[in-house]
């Protein structure tokens, strides 16, 4: 199962050749012997770029969406005459995921685009379509010493030297709660798993709804079944999984698809889970119909700007870690590095390159993230400066300062590049009254045809 997808590789080999005759591809770029990678002092003239992101433009609550396109026309203003970046974001990541493929294996790839690392990432690494930032790192040491040293994983990858990207965001999974909620059923922060269904089970003895859980998005179960994971076996699951040593359809596995099951058969997940969006989502929790969420750190600016803002303004939003299964595995967490900016090389000339660089540069810089975290107080890669004064951005960034080990989703770590999108459509049937077996074993099947 560790093969790469042969597919897309195919398709990515025709898009090469259908398109030789434009540009240079992957390292030949620098293979001229130049040495000049000052990418803010080069002159530039009528570069054209394309970056392909998720930001959500014209959102009234996205604040690192407004940032962004605030930053995007300045950035345009300034370089006039000079560099020209037109915005390809789509903030639906189904979509955007389906588009970044299709564009890689036409040849048509967009200057920069944003990614997770690892698997979604790895075979483009490996055919030489982006570029190692190293030389750039050395140019700019302030650039990369500017980013905390635990979000630098979504950057490497094994058996190739090199840093190929730099991350802007980084993240933890984390249980959202009502304080009221809890006090009025008298129960504590849920430390463990079994905590939290026995709180859920109170809650809705005294008819507070305990979730509104959504799927809609397609990766919120696959997010909670990769923490649940690490909560019960540690970090080791990951690597054990991508060395097929655990199987996704074995023992282990399974009893995590099945805690999920539980919670969606109990009622304790609520209707209309694939139909329902996060959005909506964390709107329900805002508006007081849930006593519970559980999505990234990212919440904690979202909670802030969203248009209900009474119960985060009343300091009545409390946040905690996901609950354990095993207490050894208390300070196990899901995250690190997240959302990451990669440069593509693949049909792209020198000055394009050197061009891209001076944006992502530009957007990536700590007074930038600082910016961003004023309009969005989140926890990004860089090491941001400002106060925020945002509550649950303090009790986060505390709750991290005590992690002991993290990972990413666990299906980043698996060379199969079908291995996210398969996991996240499959974990879907939870909600559809498949079994927790009968998941793994689709998990597994579906996989398997892309050796």
């Amino acid at each position: 199962m560790k093969k790469r997808m042969k597919k897309v590789a195919a398709l990515c080999l025709a898009g090469i050749t259908a398109m030789s005759t434009v540009g240079v591809t992957g390292s030949a770029v620098f293979a001229k012997g130049d040495t000049n990678y000052d990418v803010d002092n080069m002159d530039f003239k009528n570069v054209e770029l394309r970056v392909a992101f998720r930001f959500n433009n014209g959102s009234d609550t996205d604040g690192q969406g407004k940032w962004y396109y605030k930053a995007l026309d300045e950035f345009n203003k300034e370089n006039k005459g000079k560099i020209h970046v037109t915005d390809e974001s789509i903030s639906t990541e189904s979509d955007y995921e389906e588009k970044l493929t299709t564009d890689f294996a036409s040849g048509n790839v967009p200057n920069a685009f944003l990614q997770y690392g690892g698997s979604r990432t790895r075979e483009y690494v490996d055919a030489g379509y982006i570029l190692d930032l190293t030389p750039y790192f050395k140019q700019y040491p302030e650039w990369k010493e500017g980013v905390q040293d635990f979000a630098w994983e979504t950057t490497q990858f094994d058996g190739i030297e090199g840093t190929y990207g730099i991350p802007w965001s980084a993240y933890q999974l984390c249980l959202y709660y009502n304080k009221d909620y809890l006090d009025q059923v008298g129960v504590d922060v849920p430390e463990s798993w079994d905590d939290l269904v026995d709180a859920c089970a109170k809650l809705k003895e005294a008819g507070i709804q305990p979730f509104n859980y959504s799927d809609k998005d397609n990766y919120h179960f696959e997010h909670l079944m990769s923490a649940l994971a690490l909560k019960a076996y540690g970090t080791s699951i990951a690597d054990d999984l991508a060395s097929d040593k655990e199987a996704y359809n074995g023992k282990k596995m399974v009893a995590i698809y099945q805690k999920m099951k539980d919670m969606i058969d109990a009622g304790y997940w609520g209707d209309g889970i694939l139909s329902t969006d996060f959005n909506t989502e964390r709107n329900m929790f805002e508006a007081g119909k849930a006593a519970f969420t559980i999505d990234g750190t990212w919440n904690c600016g979202n909670f802030q700007n969203d248009s209900d803002t009474t119960l985060f303004d009343a300091q009545k939003i409390g946040v905690t870690r996901i609950p354990y299964i095993d207490e050894a595995n208390k300070t196990v967490e899901m995250g690190g590095g997240s959302d990451t900016y990669y440069i593509t090389t693949l049909n792209k000339s020198d000055e394009e390159i050197a061009a891209t660089v001076k944006f992502i540069k530009y957007l990536t810089s700590v007074d930038s993230i600082n910016e961003m975290c004023k309009s969005s107080p989140t926890t990004y890669a860089e090491k941001v400066t400002i106060d925020t004064g945002n509550y649950l951005l303090d009790d986060v960034n505390a709750i991290m300062a005590e992690n002991t080990k993290s990972k990413l989703e666990i299906p980043t770590y698996d060379s199969n590049t079908a291995a996210m999108d398969t996991i996240r459509n499959s974990l879907q049937a939870l909600a559809t009254g498949a079994s927790a077996q009968e998941v793994g074993d689709d998990i597994v099947d579906k996989m398997s045809a892309y050796e």
